[in-house]
């Protein structure tokens, strides 16, 4: 194929973009609110590192104590993963459901 052609088929593959509709999505506010609620969860997603750091010394302990993980650090841990899991899916618009407290905490 020639690089003439190639040029050709990438102007075709081009998306194209109305003024007048960007006006418009600028307006809406619930892109707006949207930002905004990727922005705080964000924040407690990278809050959350704190905690999991916490979970996992915690857990070191109790197993050089026990000889086994704490059962309740560790469903909170999976409830934490669930829920961050929640955030990502959000923040990448993977869904629309937006995660705790908008909608319960995950089980």
């Amino acid at each position: 194929m020639s690089e003439k052609e190639n040029s050709n088929n990438e102007q075709d593959q081009m998306i194209s973009v109305n003024p007048e509709a960007v006006v418009e999505n600028i307006k809406e506010t619930s892109i707006w609110l949207r930002l905004v609620l990727v922005l705080i969860f964000l924040f407690v997603f990278t809050f959350t590192d704190i905690i999991l750091w916490l979970i996992a010394g915690i857990q070191f302990l109790f197993t050089i104590f026990t000889k086994k993980p704490n059962d309740n650090l560790l469903s909170l841990s999976i409830k934490i993963r669930k829920y961050l899991s929640q955030i990502i899916d959000f923040v990448t618009y993977s869904s629309n459901l937006k995660p705790f407290p908008f909608s319960p905490f995950p089980d």
